[in-house]
């Protein structure tokens, strides 16, 4: 029997500003992750093929959520207050964590997290309105089998 695969159920989304837990974000419908890696080449006289090299650039990705309360703004005016540098030193911080089906655990912890674009959609009248945050960030620890 082939093992269980890992489902959108099984994962947990936090953001935290300044190490308090942004509770009105938990209704997450996606989450895309991906790491910054730039492919270097060049080639050589004398070489028959060319040579890569790669350098990370960084982490990041971006999250679609359903607000579920108003104070969901108060993210969004935080991470303005740290644009505009009235707060400059608020750390935001994303945790991903995934409950696979055998057990095991891993944790992605995205730190001092930077955000770009944040749209706000509103489809039609039975739509469910929709907010999308696209972040990048320098360091992604990884911890496997670890206690959330």
């Amino acid at each position: 029997m082939a093992d269980k695969r890992l489902k959108g159920q099984e994962v947990s989304i936090r953001i935290s500003a300044a190490g308090v837990v942004q509770d009105s974000i938990d209704a997450v419908a996606s989450f895309n992750d991906s790491v910054a890696y730039e492919l270097k080449e060049d080639g050589f006289l004398g070489e028959t093929v060319n040579r890569f090299d790669e350098i990370l650039n960084g982490y990041g990705g971006d999250m679609e959520f359903q607000p579920t309360r108003a104070n969901w703004n108060l993210l969004e005016q935080q991470i303005t207050a740290r644009a505009t540098r009235e707060t400059p030193d608020l750390e935001f911080t994303i945790v991903r964590t995934d409950f696979y089906p055998n057990g095991d655990t891993t944790i992605y912890t995205y730190k001092d997290v930077s955000f770009g674009p944040l749209p706000t959609t509103v489809a039609s009248r039975g739509d469910y309105v929709k907010v999308r945050l696209e972040f990048r960030c320098s360091e992604r620890p990884i911890k496997i089998n670890a206690l959330p």
